[in-house]
């Protein structure tokens, strides 16, 4: 029988594909990727003409707004934003 680790929570590339999501919703027309690191942990690099007018925390500012539901409640499944690299393309 295969180890089970219990209460281990959702899977960290499933997680990565929400954030992911939650982004491109949110910036529309942004590139993104989203790397899941350990569990609830992630790197986010996001693309986006948008952040042209944007200084580095507005920029950070308007990803974390985007991911907020995924950081919120009893049992949010992102901990943390290890790396995040906001770029103009």
């Amino acid at each position: 029988m295969p180890l089970q680790i219990l209460n281990a929570g959702p899977d960290p590339v499933v997680i990565a594909g929400k954030v992911r999501d939650s982004i491109a919703h949110e910036l529309p027309d942004a590139e993104v990727e989203v790397l899941p690191v350990s569990p609830g942990h992630f790197e986010i690099r996001v693309v986006w003409a948008g952040f042209a007018d944007k200084n580095r925390v507005q920029q950070q500012q308007a990803v974390y707004k985007a991911i907020t539901p995924l950081m919120t409640g009893d049992a949010p499944p992102v901990h943390a934003v290890d790396k995040m690299e906001c770029v103009v393309p």
